[in-house]
């Protein structure tokens, strides 16, 4: 353990990479600051300036895709076309479903098909590489990889963050950015690099990435309702037709697993799906309101109290409200360390802000 209020250094090893391996799901874009003054990219100002040096939309990982569209978004598109369809069909003053109802549902699915095409087609946030000096043209890149360079810290809060050192951007990492290896790129406020997408989850597209699971979640939960009201309309005229209890028990089997099965199947599936994107959103949820983000929570980065939380309204506030981030009460420290000075400085600049 370190310093009291340090945090920690999570120990991983980078697999091995294969030769052109992530040219294929490399589709972010590549950006260099050629800055006559270099930034750390900490303030809401920087960060906004990093995002005017890039552009705004990406394109995702369609390999990735290919999987969210057969299960996800095919299954919605056949609920859509015919068992909506048939839902709504009947009398003209009598439908078997209302036409609100019918229509709140088509509003989560163009909702879900609105996000799911801006979560995974807007960028991240790439963090702006350094360009490469005229000496380094010599020098091997493992060279280069192996460079000591010195540690750096940033009081927050009284809590010290180590800023480390990426050798593939050449920069130091931004706080809670972190180099994504699908991507090969930093991205700003990481979360994760979502397969289902794509893309990186990041401060540029978080909050239609919230969106959309709240969409569909809200859209499999209302079709898995409104198709349990058509399966009971239909069992109901089944068994009025049956004649003795036997016969009308046969006939109830054979229309909800032969004439309905289609129906019983869509409940059971989208019932699965709709607990799974609520489970997913309840914990986005807790880490919103603990201002966390899943990369963070994973590797349990920070031992004692996470320097960003403030209070759980503020931490709504800063997510929905706040694109580029709050400002941060950045203390003196964010000087360059010497690996055998970072941790006796970093145990001193504790002390001092306490």
């Amino acid at each position: 353990l370190g310093p009291p209020g340090r945090t920690r250094e999570p120990s991983f090893r980078r697999r091995p990479r294969r030769p052109g391996a992530m040219s294929k799901s490399t589709r972010l874009p590549l950006v260099q600051a050629d800055l006559a003054e270099p930034k750390d990219w900490l303030s809401p100002a920087d960060i906004q300036e990093a995002f005017r040096m890039q552009p705004q939309c990406v394109c995702p990982d369609w390999s990735s895709l290919k999987m969210t569209v057969v299960s996800v978004i095919a299954p919605g598109a056949i609920f859509m076309r015919w068992l909506l369809c048939q839902a709504s069909a009947g009398e003209e003053d009598a439908p078997r479903v209302s036409w609100s109802r019918v229509g709140i549902c088509s509003f989560w699915a163009a909702g879900a098909l609105l996000s799911f095409a801006t979560a995974a087609c807007r960028n991240p946030g790439v963090v702006p590489r350094a360009p490469p000096r005229a000496d380094e043209a010599s020098h091997d890149a493992a060279a280069r990889s192996n460079e000591q360079v010195p540690a750096r810290y940033v009081s927050i809060n009284g809590t010290l963050i180590k800023q480390r050192w990426c050798t593939t951007c050449r920069v130091y990492r931004p706080l809670r950015a972190k180099h994504c290896s699908y991507c090969d790129r930093c991205v700003f406020r990481f979360d994760h690099h979502c397969t289902w997408l794509g893309n990186c989850i990041g401060l540029g597209n978080y909050r239609s990435f919230l969106f959309l699971i709240t969409a569909t979640a809200l859209f499999f939960g209302h079709s898995a309702a409104i198709t349990l009201e058509v399966l009971r309309r239909d069992m109901r005229e089944g068994s009025a037709l049956s004649g003795t209890l036997e016969a009308g028990r046969l006939q109830v089997l054979r229309r909800l697993f032969i004439l309905n099965g289609g129906k019983s199947l869509w409940i059971a599936y989208s019932v699965f799906v709709f607990f799974a994107f609520f489970v997913l959103l309840l914990y986005h949820a807790v880490m919103i309101g603990q201002n966390l983000t899943t990369n963070e929570h994973v590797r349990d980065y920070y031992i004692q109290r996470n320097p960003f939380d403030v209070t759980c309204v503020d931490n709504y506030r800063q997510v929905f409200c706040c694109p580029y981030g709050s400002p941060l009460p950045l203390g003196s420290g964010t000087e360059e360390l010497r690996p055998a000075q970072s941790f006796e400085r970093g145990q001193a600049q504790m002390r001092a802000a306490v």
